[in-house]
């Protein structure tokens, strides 16, 4: 496996590298429902929308020309559904900028055998445990938008040679209130594949409704579960914190940034909860026959 060079440099526009990758705060209060609004899309349109959305004029040249390399020859297109989750918008932007945090939580939980783990400040490592190795680049960061790009190659039974090939993963995001007040994300995903075998990309092409179908479920369940970890900040911080040390492959430094990242989140949360209580208390007030009294007399003119 070659490991990248897109992200030699810090890749993000200047505004972007003077900020911390996690200090993004939000006001929540919390909820269970997990939204989608559209069924993905592969049309040529959404390919274009997708490619016109990505900010070639901030990269470095080797990163443009690296993403350009895949998505203007890209064997499979894909923008996932968007979603619309509760979520704390300091903890998503530490999530998507710390996937590796996310697999481990998974590998703490038995939930899978893949592995994910950082080799630089802005590369990633990791095997999927059956097979397919990668590389990622985070060749662009911004409080909307996440660019990774990524070079693997897959060995197995599936396929007699290995399998080599190049992604670009757009994450777009927007922060939004959800009707019951509380904070959410609208987030989608665009992603971009191009093998190199050529037997393969038109498998990939034949069978791209399967495909698409994995893809649109695996990213409604990332976003679910970026819910879930927000969710369990804002009511039991101290059960995210204890499972922090246990974070296999996750560097002390990463570690430490997401128990910050839990602790605020649950502050912030304590807050408006505060808030939510005093503004219930004046509204009752309000509403109260005596006050109601108060205010009519009040009210009729001096004689």
């Amino acid at each position: 496996m070659v490991v990248s060079t897109a992200a030699a440099q810090d890749p993000r526009p200047a505004n972007a590298r003077q900020r911390e990758r996690a200090s993004r705060p939000v006001n929540s209060e919390h909820s269970q429902s997990v939204g989608s609004a559209a069924d993905g899309q592969s049309s040529r349109d959404a390919r274009i929308a997708a490619i016109r959305s990505i900010p070639f004029d901030q990269l470095t040249p080797d990163a443009t020309q690296q993403l350009r390399g895949v998505i203007e020859d890209a064997s499979y297109f894909r923008r996932m559904p968007t979603q619309t989750v509760p979520c704390d918008t300091e903890m998503y932007l530490f999530l998507v900028r710390h996937p590796e945090v996310v697999v481990s939580l998974w590998d703490v939980m038995g939930m899978t055998k893949v592995t994910l783990e950082r080799i630089g400040e802005f590369q990633l490592r990791g095997n999927d445990g059956v097979g397919t190795k990668c590389n990622m680049d985070l060749v662009y960061g911004s409080e909307n938008l996440h660019i990774y790009q990524s070079q693997g190659a897959y060995s197995g039974n599936l396929w007699a040679r290995e399998l080599q090939g190049r992604c670009v993963v757009c994450v777009h995001n927007k922060p939004t209130q959800l009707p019951d007040g509380t904070p959410g994300m609208v987030a989608w995903m665009d992603t971009f594949l191009k093998l190199e075998n050529v037997g393969a990309d038109l498998a990939v092409k034949a069978l791209g409704p399967f495909v698409s179908k994995t893809a649109d479920h695996n990213f409604a369940e990332c976003a679910g579960f970026f819910s879930q970890i927000s969710q369990t900040a804002w009511t039991n911080p101290q059960g995210l914190v204890r499972v922090a040390s246990r974070l296999p492959r996750v560097a002390p430094t990463v570690k430490e940034q997401f128990v910050t990242t839990c602790m605020s989140v649950a502050g912030k949360q304590s807050h408006r909860a505060d808030a939510s209580v005093v503004a219930k208390e004046v509204e009752a007030e309000n509403e109260s026959p005596s006050l109601q009294i108060l205010s009519s007399k009040d009210r009729e003119p001096t004689r």
